[in-house]
């Protein structure tokens, strides 16, 4: 099977063709390689969004897929301006190199923290190294802990950004995403119309056990934000109308919520799950 990898450093986006002919492309992902948590900040991973690209949780890249009739001067320049837009990919001076390697289910690729780690590649140079799977999980992280609702922002502030960006383009469709701090949790959907992000925090009515952590303080922190009590739902919730709240202002204040809410300080890992 036929590969074509463009990259700058470790920035890449590695191509194949597929039997229908179509154009499948993995864009580098930070599960693999750490280091591109800075470059791929809160805005470049909106963009990465913006320019169709999904992330594929087998190797945590980012994937896009190109249709067979779409000439392929097209599809390059769509590449092109993903490494300069969103990964800041110096394009005038890009590598490029082809290669052939054998049409298994999951071909080896360049190990975790690896000179372009996660393209298929079975260089012998590499193959010390190399994954031969169809799936990596990233070594288990210690929980960053934050002391203050603006440390959590910069902990969770660019994948809850993020989430909040796909709600935002898939707003036609039934998406949602869910922040669990394990001590609470705040859900969120798009709503239409108008459009805008609706989201709910969780509520005694849904866990008793919140009884002791929403108190008569802390549900007022909830009220003052724009929180409505449970009525119409059995959690609080509150709107978001796109046209007068930005992502990383709707990411910031479910943050904030949650850390100074539901005393969430990351002790444990949010978890988000996803639709």
């Amino acid at each position: 099977m036929g590969y074509a990898t463009f990259w700058d450093g470790n920035k890449y986006i590695q191509c194949r063709r597929m039997l229908d002919r179509s154009l499948r492309c993995e864009a580098a992902g930070t599960s693999m390689q750490p280091s591109l948590k800075n470059v791929l900040t809160a805005d470049r991973l909106i963009r990465l969004a913006a320019l169709g690209w999904v992330l594929d949780p087998s190797f945590g890249n980012h994937v896009q897929v190109f249709s067979a009739d779409l000439p392929t001067g097209r599809a390059a320049d769509h590449i092109v301006q993903t490494l300069s837009e969103a990964y800041a990919a110096n394009t005038e001076d890009l590598d490029v190199k082809t290669s052939w390697v054998a049409d298994t289910p999951c071909p080896p690729r360049n190990g975790p923290s690896q000179n372009l780690a996660g393209i298929v590649n079975d260089a012998p140079s590499m193959r010390a190294t190399a994954l031969h799977t169809c799936f990596y999980t990233p070594p288990a992280a210690r929980p960053q802990t934050a002391s203050s609702a603006q440390e959590l922002v910069a902990i969770y502030g660019a994948s809850t950004t993020a989430e909040i960006q796909r709600l935002r383009i898939n707003a036609t469709r039934r998406v949602y995403a869910v922040f669990d701090a394990g001590i609470g949790y705040i859900q969120c959907m798009p709503e239409v119309p108008p459009v805008a992000v609706y989201c709910e925090a969780q509520s005694v009515e849904t866990w008793a056990a919140l009884t002791t952590v929403l108190t008569p303080e802390r549900v007022g922190r909830l009220r003052a934000a724009g929180y409505a009590d449970p009525g119409r739902a059995p959690n609080y919730s509150k709107s978001y109308p796109f046209e007068k709240f930005k992502d990383a202002a709707i990411a910031s204040e479910i943050l904030t919520i949650l850390h100074e809410v539901y005393g969430y300080t990351g002790a444990t890992k949010l978890k988000t799950t996803t639709e």
